[in-house]
């Protein structure tokens, strides 16, 4: 059965705007004409925004004080998109390092997600200590926040294809794919794939968080179940393909980057379970002032 999802890809929507001159001290200025709202940019953007928010609530359902949390995020998303980058730069593409060194402060040319990875827990580790605080507390409510929002992350990934996969007959494949030299076959799309997962992961963890967990849980579940499932989608990548991932001793960067964070992720486990963090009073919610009339 050949796959039963058709070839788009969404393009950018274009803002017009006043092409007047602006003249101010003699000094003439040409505007830009316009802009345009690109759809992965837009649907990354709502992710971090439903991350931040959710982190925030799970931070105070936990008796966490949300702005801690909110200014450990700010740690975690600039150090994640920096570290996205330059991984993606030296472990995807370091032939471009040489001819362009300027190309590693142009963040926005490139992400490698295990990057982020890196980067997020390098910007966590930063704020712990700057803070004086375990990383395990503020970072258990971001971890649980993360599928929810990596979910409006991925399907950017799908709606402009930019994770191309092996040619399949697969019923979830994408018919058509444009990528290489027609004629265009059904292709794997790992993008959704993921989309797929993270919409997963948010049911689980919506459910899991009904009950009481250690603090410390979801930040040690969450790489328990991302990484064997990025390990083996990695196989599906495309191979036949303009920059197509390279393979080192037969396996991708992010492969690597998957065992490592599986092995972290049961090192995190066993600390959550055998040294359980505690919240440090100085994050610890004010329970509400009791009014004198409430006394009375």
């Amino acid at each position: 059965m050949s796959g039963v999802i058709p070839w788009f890809r969404l393009e950018g929507l274009w803002i017009p705007l006043p092409t007047s001159t602006i003249e101010i001290g003699g000094l003439r200025f040409e505007p830009p004409s316009g802009f345009a709202i690109q759809p992965f940019g837009l649907l990354v953007a709502t992710g971090v925004m439903v991350g931040v928010l959710l982190a925030k609530r799970r931070a105070q359902a936990q008796g966490i004080h949300p702005e801690a949390v909110a200014g450990a995020g700010g740690y975690v998303l600039l150090s994640a998109f920096i570290f996205a980058h330059w991984v993606e730069i030296l472990a995807y593409r370091p032939e471009v390092l040489l001819s362009d060194p300027f190309c590693m402060l142009r963040i926005w040319e490139g992400l490698s997600s295990f990057g982020g990875f890196i980067g997020s827990v390098l910007g966590l580790l930063c704020y712990a200590r700057r803070f004086s605080v375990d990383a395990r507390v503020v970072g258990d409510p971001i971890a649980w926040a993360f599928p929810f929002g990596w979910f409006f992350g991925r399907l950017g990934c799908f709606v402009v294809h930019d994770h191309p996969g092996r040619p399949t007959d697969f019923f979830l494949g994408v018919r058509d794919y444009e990528v290489g030299s027609p004629p265009y076959v059904t292709r794997h799309d790992l993008g959704l794939y993921e989309a797929f997962w993270a919409l997963g992961a948010s049911i689980l963890f919506a459910w899991l968080v009904l009950q009481k967990r250690p603090i410390g849980f979801f930040l040690a579940l969450l790489p328990l179940i991302y990484a064997p499932v990025r390990f083996f989608l990695d196989f599906l990548r495309a191979t036949d393909v303009p920059g197509a991932d390279p393979r080192y001793f037969g396996l991708t960067p992010a492969q690597y980057g998957a065992v490592a964070l599986e092995l972290s992720g049961v090192l995190l486990w066993r600390s959550v379970h055998r040294n359980p963090p505690s919240i440090p009073a100085f994050l610890v919610i004010p329970p509400p002032s009791e009014s004198p009339q409430a006394r009375a």
